[in-house]
């Protein structure tokens, strides 16, 4: 029998030009983040607008992304950007969080950059859920147009109660920012991706698995969990081995599976290593670890005695544990 570990080295030579490249997902947010600080900074500059300061948020974790003060009042804006060609897409907006005011950032071509700025009521009146199984999960996503209108200004005039209208940047300056941001962005070596993403593994393991048995089934993107298997609710995350010798699995939330299999790859040794845990077995491991509970998901770094499983691990291990458990 082919191990899971194996099948996945096969695919990633049968594959190996079809890698992504390009800005890791977390850097092409931080993209938008310092657009959204160097275009105000500038705007306010161009208009006058004395008196006030832009702080970024410090920590990942924070729920929103830049700090406005001026005239003695503060103002906090979660900003999201999207680079898609054919429609916008803001996802991962989360309204339980702290802030004021979405900044909506539209960057279609080099030639084309849409803004808009929403109240978090009007944001909630036009988000739909990521996940349409589980409304009550604080997980939304914007994809309309129609929120670029040409009264943006008046809009920020009347939210930073500014009293006074606002000329824009032209549309060069505003090219000239995102250049001066992806250069910026592109000097971290950590940004730019050249591998297979989560979402290329959760298909992958299903291919093998599915040679084993008729009783598994990939779930559709936007579903709670990735895959079911035999009537239960399986969860794959993957992480690369980082520099600091751990593997960063993000974004788990504890009550959306039953099962969770953790995939990392080490490239350097050409490895994979596994390890599955049932939903009851991970929270006792979060518990004897002191990790709590996290409105957007909880994140974990472990090392490689995290694993049970190298590249051996087989679809015997997986359906014995499923059945065990």
């Amino acid at each position: 029998m082919m191990s899971l570990g194996n099948f996945l080295l096969e695919k990633r030579r049968e594959n190996k030009n079809k890698m992504q490249k390009g800005l890791k997902q977390k850097y092409i947010g931080k993209m938008g983040e310092l657009f959204a600080l160097n275009y105000l900074e500038n705007l306010f500059d161009k208009n006058n607008i004395r008196n006030y300061k832009i702080l970024p948020h410090n920590k990942d974790y924070e729920e929103f992304d830049l700090e406005i003060y001026i005239n003695g009042r503060k103002y906090k804006f979660e900003v999201k950007f999207s680079t898609i060609k054919t429609h916008p897409n803001f996802d991962e907006i989360h309204f339980n969080n702290n802030f004021d005011y979405l900044f909506l950032i539209w960057f279609q071509n080099d030639e084309e950059i849409y803004l808009a700025i929403l109240t978090k009521k009007e944001a909630k009146e036009i988000a739909t859920p990521i996940n349409t199984n589980r409304e009550d999960d604080d997980n939304w996503k914007i994809g309309t147009t129609g929120i670029f209108d040409e009264n943006l200004l008046n809009r920020l005039s009347m939210f930073l109660e500014l009293d006074r209208e606002i000329e824009d940047l032209d549309d060069e300056e505003k090219s000239e920012l995102i250049e001066d941001v992806n250069e910026e962005i592109m000097k971290n070596p950590k940004a730019v991706k050249n591998d297979f993403n989560g979402e290329t593994y959760q298909e992958w393991i299903y291919q093998y698995l599915s040679n084993f048995t008729n009783y598994i089934e990939l779930m559709p993107r936007t579903y709670k969990y990735d895959l079911n298997y035999k009537g239960k609710g399986i969860e794959i995350k993957y992480s690369a081995l980082y520099e600091d010798g751990e593997f960063h699995f993000r974004h788990i939330k504890i009550n959306n599976f039953e099962y969770i299999l953790f995939v990392g790859f080490n490239k350097k040794e050409n490895k994979f290593y596994f390890e599955i845990k049932s939903k009851d077995e991970f929270e006792n491991w979060l518990e004897e670890h002191d990790i709590n509970f996290q409105q957007n998901g909880i994140e974990i770094g472990v090392k490689k005695s995290f694993f049970r499983f190298g590249n051996d691990f087989t679809f015997e291990d997986f359906d014995n544990y499923i059945e065990s458990h």
